[in-house]
């Protein structure tokens, strides 16, 4: 009850402060000039364990002239009881993220320090992503230095940092340097490299290096990347000095453009190029997932999660306007293993065929029949190894307009489940009702039911509901409270996944930024 009680004080003290933070300019305060708030709470009862998680992170930046400093202030009381989203951080308070930064300079041609904390991205994330989501837990920021210049159209950056495993220990070091040009708008390049350093020094370093065109002409958009890893334990060990490189990853993307039509293709091909910490717990690279990500409940139920040490394939997908209220999507994406000539199988000294871990077609249809009517009929196909099943879903979502500031929005899903390792058949079916008063307010009614047959003549059916709630209060803060059960299941983003356990109790969350 002590926690409750504590957690309790700390809701009420963000709710009431928050309008007044908000409203510090129709009320003729002044907000301190360079100085940045951002507060993020997220607080959670789950009746059915029991379980009470609190989580408070609050941001304060300031700038001066050529000089910005900051920092992150996170409070758990308690946390968040899985491993990998607490990280050691057990009913934690305290500063874990905090930076000086200097620009020297302009804004092309200068110079940027950065000392403490910090996140980075070298190209599409093929050799070094440095990033926080808090919706999947991911943060693995770096802890150093990082130093990028400019001058002529050249980025030059430089940089050594170490980050966070598991249990919260900053134990491997990392160095990283990239050069980038960007004088000359129909072709840029760029190199990256990046090494780290484990803590034990019997393992030897890898390195992750590439070389990547971004040619942009007339209506189409072109990014190629090529990334070789080097490591010489398993050079010498597994290849006895006849390879020179142990892993090669190639990402290619293609955008073209021509009147009512767009295009897009992608393909990929990682093998053996996971970059991570000794204990493997960190992964410093996030190459493109290649895959897709649906903006709807069911389709996103069964995910394949991002593998870069053992993928390869491609997703092409079309927009089409057939008219100023008509619009037509569609998109194909597969996924698969490597070859036995992987470098991947050679270093697992592994001889596995070929699989197909993912393979999704996804079509949309958009018909604006009036300012008062949208309808959107979808259709998602998808067959996935991670859970082996394979998943039809349609979607039907109108939309009601009632003037410019009132809007009605209602979703059907359906699903139809077939789990190849059992053979059993199941139905998901997901109603979204949901209003709206822009900007200031919103509720949404969210019921499933899930219909199972596992003897004949037997019918079992499970059901989950919840409403959920939005206000924004003021200018700058916003506040949602959900309440009801929630099935479990994945979030995904950019093909990285947290699972989440199922749920029955009451959500809020708070977010204010200044």
């Amino acid at each position: 009850m002590k926690k409750i009680f504590y957690s309790l004080i700390l809701i009420i003290f963000f709710i009431i402060t928050s309008p007044l933070l908000a409203q510090t300019e129709s009320s003729g305060l002044t907000w301190p000039q360079g100085l940045g708030f951002a507060n993020r709470l997220e607080y959670s009862y789950n009746v059915e364990d029991e379980t009470e998680i609190l989580e408070n992170w609050l941001n304060l930046d300031y700038s001066f002239g050529m000089f910005s400093a900051g920092l992150r202030f996170e409070v758990f009381q308690p946390n968040d009881p899985d491993p990998s989203i607490s990280r050691g951080k057990e009913n934690y308070a305290g500063i874990d993220f905090k930076y000086f930064k200097a620009d020297i300079g302009e804004r092309n041609e200068g110079l940027e320090i950065i000392g403490g904390n910090y996140y980075t991205l070298f190209g599409r994330g093929m050799v070094l992503k440095s990033y926080e989501d808090r919706a999947i837990r991911i943060d693995n920021n770096l802890l150093g230095l990082k130093v990028a210049g400019k001058y002529a159209g050249f980025v030059l950056t430089g940089l050594s940092g170490s980050a966070a495993n598991a249990n919260n220990e900053r134990l491997d070091i990392i160095h990283a340097a990239d050069l980038e040009y960007r004088g000359w708008k129909p072709l840029k390049a760029g190199l990256s490299v990046a090494s780290n350093l484990p803590a034990s020094n019997d393992a030897a370093r890898t390195t992750l290096a590439s070389l990547r065109l971004l040619p942009s002409f007339w209506d189409i958009d072109i990014y190629g990347e090529y990334t070789a890893k080097f490591n010489e334990d398993i050079k010498q060990n597994i290849f006895n000095g006849s390879e020179s490189i142990v892993g090669q990853g190639i990402y290619g993307n293609l955008n073209f453009y021509f009147g009512s039509l767009s295009l897009l293709g992608e393909y990929k091909y990682y093998d053996n190029i996971a970059f991570t910490s000794q204990d493997g717990t960190i992964f410093y690279n996030t190459p493109p997932s290649v895959r897709l990500e649906y903006t709807y409940v069911l389709p996103n139920r069964h995910p394949s999660p991002l593998n870069q040490a053992n993928e390869q394939g491609f997703q092409i997908a079309a927009g089409y306007d057939l008219s100023e209220d008509t619009y037509l999507t569609g998109a194909y994406t597969q996924t698969k293993s490597l070859p036995s000539s992987s470098y991947y199988q050679k270093v697992n000294q592994i001889n596995i065929p070929i699989s197909t871990q993912l393979e999704e077609i996804y079509v949309t249809g958009q018909q604006d029949w009036s300012e008062s009517l949208t309808t959107i009929l979808a259709f998602a196909y998808n067959e996935e190894l991670a859970t082996n099943t394979k998943n039809i879903t349609p979607i039907l979502e109108s939309r009601f307009y009632l003037g410019e500031v009132n809007t009605i929005k209602v979703v059907l899903e359906h699903q139809h489940v077939t789990d190849r390792s059992t053979t059993e058949e199941y139905y998901s079916d997901v109603l979204n009702i949901e209003y709206l008063r822009s900007p200031s307010f919103s509720i949404a009614v969210v019921a499933e039911v899930q219909t199972k047959e596992p003897e004949p003549d037997r019918t079992v059916r499970k059901f989950w509901g919840f409403v959920q709630a939005g206000y924004k209060i003021g200018r700058h803060s916003d506040i949602s409270l959900l309440v009801g059960t929630r099935q479990a299941g994945n979030i995904c983003i950019g093909g990285v996944c947290r699972y989440e356990p199922a749920f029955q109790g009451v959500e809020l969350k708070l977010l204010t930024r200044l």
